[in-house]
């Protein structure tokens, strides 16, 4: 079992937040994505925000307007 990771309470809400804009069902990919790129490193905050933007380029989708009412869906 990979050892857990330890980040300041800023750190874990700037992931959290961050996590808001992703499609629930491709969230846990995200969280496991800023994990794995935090492995193994020296944790501060620049690190972090790397982890956490190459994690959004990989896994954040626009989301699809419907043309009638202009609601917006999740793919």
């Amino acid at each position: 079992m990979p050892r857990p990771i330890a980040l300041t309470d800023e750190q874990l809400d700037a992931v959290m937040r961050a996590a808001q804009p992703i499609a629930p069902v491709n969230r846990s990919a995200f969280l496991q994505a800023v994990a794995s790129a935090l492995r193994d490193r020296e944790i501060g905050d620049g690190a972090v925000y790397l982890a956490i933007c190459q994690a959004q380029r990989q896994l954040w989708r626009p989301p699809v307007l419907e043309r009638a009412g202009g609601t917006s869906k999740w793919r």
